[in-house]
C-alpha cells in the first residue's frame, strides 16, 4: 500500500511540472515595439547646387530634418515683409479660436486704407469681423489692416504684439530676425543713412541700417512651423473661399496668386505672397513638394512678374537633384556590434524603424564613420521590446541621425520565466484548472498521508504506554 502510494504522488508531481513548464518553454512572445528617434541636427551646410531665378535671396528646407537643400544668400539680414505677416498669423491661430470676433479699430482702418482690396470689403471703425475671415484676408492679399486688428485683438495695441512676435522668434530659434510691426513697413536707422545718400554703396548701407529684418532661412523655419498648425495649414492651402459674414452678402475671396497652384501642377500645396512696395520687398514663400520631398521655399526680392517663374524653376531642379533614400530597415540586423547582459550571455541588434533621409541624387552623402552607443550595462532580464542602444549616422552636411535598436533575442531571468508562466496560465484557461486540480490532488494526498502518518503515531503511543502498563 505504501509502494502504491509513493508512485501516485510521483506521477502526479511530474504531470503537475509538465504541464506548468512545457507550455513557459515552447510558446511565443509577442510584444509590441517602439521607437525613440533623438532630434536631427540642423546645419546650414549645403551642395553647391546652382539655380538660376531673379530673387536677390532664396531658401529651400526640406521638412523632415529642417535641412537646407538650397540657398542663395540664405542667411543675409534683408527687409522680408512675409515673416511679419506669418508670424502674426501663426500667434493668431495659436491663442485664438477661428469664430472670435474682432473688433476694427481707428488704427487698423487707417492701414487697410493703404491698400486695395481684393474682396472689395473696407475695414472701417467699429466693424466686427470674425478672426478666420481676417486671417483669410492676411494671407490672400497680404492685408495690413487685418494684421494689426489681429495684433490689437490679441494684445491691445502692436507694440505690446511685436514683444509677442519678437519672443516667439526667439523660441524658434530665429536668430536674425528682428520685429518692429505687424505690417512688414520698412524700419530703419535714420541717423546710419544722414550724410550717405550719395554712396555708391547704398542698398548695403541701407541693409546695414535695417531695424526690421530677417532671413530667407529664418522665413522658411518659420513657415515649417506654422504649416504644423491644423488651421494655419488649412488657410494657407486655400486657392479660393466664400465667406458669409452676418448682415453683409457673400465675400468672394481668391489667393493673388492662386495661379500657382495649377502651374505647379500638385507640387504647391500653400502659398503666401508680399508684394507691398515693389520688387524689392517682393517675396514668396510656399509649402509643397520637391520631387518626393517636402519642402518650403522662400525667394525674397527679383522681379514681381518673374516670383512663380522662380519658385516653380527652384522646385524643379531641387527635385532632380535630390531624392528620399532608406537609410534602415525595421527588422534588419546591425552589423556593426553586439551587446550582453553583466552575467555574460551575448545578443545581436535590431533596427527598431524603417528610416528615411534626403540626399543628392549623385551622392549616399553619408560619412564613413558610423558608431553604436550603447544603453548598457544590461540586466536580466532582456525583452525584444526594450531599447538597448542607438546607432548614429552622419550626413556630409553634419546632419546627425540616430536609430534605436533593440536585442535580437528575449534573454529572461528566473523570476521573468514564472512572471511568463503565470501570464501564459491567465491567457490559457485550460491549464490554469489543469494545474489547480492536480494542486489540489497533490495537497489532497499529502493531507491523506499526513493523518495517515499521524494516526499510526498515535497507535504506537497507545501500543508503547499498554506495554509499559503490562511490565
Amino acid at each position: 500500500m505504501k509502494a502504491v502510494s509513493r508512485k501516485r504522488v510521483t506521477r502526479l508531481v511530474s504531470v503537475m511540472i509538465l504541464a506548468f513548464f512545457l507550455p513557459v518553454l515552447f510558446s511565443q512572445v509577442l510584444v509590441s515595439a517602439s521607437e525613440s528617434v533623438s532630434p536631427p541636427v540642423a546645419n546650414p551646410a549645403f551642395p553647391d547646387l546652382q539655380i538660376t531665378n531673379s530673387s536677390q535671396a532664396a531658401a529651400v528646407l526640406e521638412t523632415g530634418r529642417m535641412r537646407l537643400l538650397y540657398s542663395k544668400n540664405a542667411g543675409s539680414r534683408m527687409h522680408i515683409p512675409a515673416s511679419s505677416k506669418l508670424m502674426t498669423a501663426l500667434l493668431a491661430v495659436e491663442r485664438l479660436e477661428m469664430d472670435v470676433p474682432v473688433t476694427i479699430s481707428n488704427v487698423a482702418a487707417a492701414a487697410d486704407l493703404e491698400q486695395e482690396p481684393g474682396d472689395g470689403v473696407l475695414l472701417e471703425n467699429g466693424d466686427k469681423y470674425p478672426l478666420e475671415y481676417l486671417l483669410l484676408r492676411l494671407m490672400f492679399y497680404d492685408s495690413d489692416g487685418a494684421a494689426v486688428a489681429i495684433a490689437e485683438q490679441i494684445s491691445g495695441v502692436e507694440s505690446d504684439f511685436v514683444e509677442l512676435m519678437n519672443s516667439r522668434a526667439g523660441s524658434l530659434g530665429m536668430s536674425d530676425t528682428v520685429f518692429r510691426n505687424v505690417t512688414g513697413q520698412l524700419d530703419v536707422d535714420e541717423a546710419m543713412l544722414e550724410g550717405n545718400s550719395q554712396s555708391d554703396n547704398l542698398p548695403e548701407l541701407t541693409r546695414a541700417a535695417l531695424r526690421q529684418y530677417s532671413t530667407a532661412q529664418d522665413t522658411a523655419e518659420l513657415l515649417a512651423t506654422a504649416m504644423q498648425d491644423t488651421d494655419f495649414s488649412r488657410l494657407l492651402s486655400k486657392e479660393s473661399e466664400y465667406v458669409v459674414i452676418e448682415g453683409q452678402p457673400l465675400i468672394s475671396m481668391q489667393n493673388q496668386i492662386s495661379d500657382l497652384w495649377t502651374l505647379s501642377e500638385g507640387s504647391v500645396l500653400a502659398a503666401f505672397a508680399s508684394n507691398r512696395s515693389g520688387s524689392s520687398e517682393t517675396s514668396l514663400t510656399i509649402s509643397g513638394t520637391a520631387g518626393d520631398i517636402g519642402v518650403v521655399a522662400v525667394t525674397v526680392g527679383g522681379t514681381a512678374d518673374q516670383q512663380i517663374n522662380d519658385i516653380l524653376t527652384i522646385l524643379r531642379v531641387t527635385g532632380n537633384s535630390y531624392m528620399t533614400d532608406t537609410l534602415t530597415v525595421a527588422g534588419e540586423r546591425f552589423t556593426g556590434g553586439q551587446e550582453q547582459t553583466v552575467d555574460g550571455e551575448r545578443f545581436g541588434l535590431l533596427y527598431r524603424k524603417t528610416t528615411y533621409y534626403v540626399r543628392p541624387i549623385q551622392d549616399l552623402f553619408l560619412k564613413d564613420t558610423i558608431r553604436y552607443v550603447s544603453f548598457g550595462p544590461h540586466q536580466r532580464p532582456i525583452q525584444r521590446s526594450m531599447i538597448v542602444g542607438q546607432v548614429v549616422f552622419e550626413l556630409k552636411d553634419g546632419t546627425v541621425i540616430t536609430v534605436n535598436v533593440g536585442p535580437d533575442q528575449q534573454i529572461l531571468s528566473d523570476i521573468a520565466m514564472i512572471d511568463h508562466a503565470l501570464s501564459q496560465m491567465q491567457s490559457n484557461p485550460n491549464l490554469t484548472y489543469l494545474i489547480l486540480i492536480a494542486f489540489a490532488l497533490l495537497i489532497g494526498m499529502m493531507a491523506w498521508q499526513t493523518v495517515a502518518n499521524v494516526a499510526r503515531l498515535a497507535r504506537l503511543i497507545q501500543l508503547i504506554r499498554l506495554e509499559q502498563k503490562l511490565h
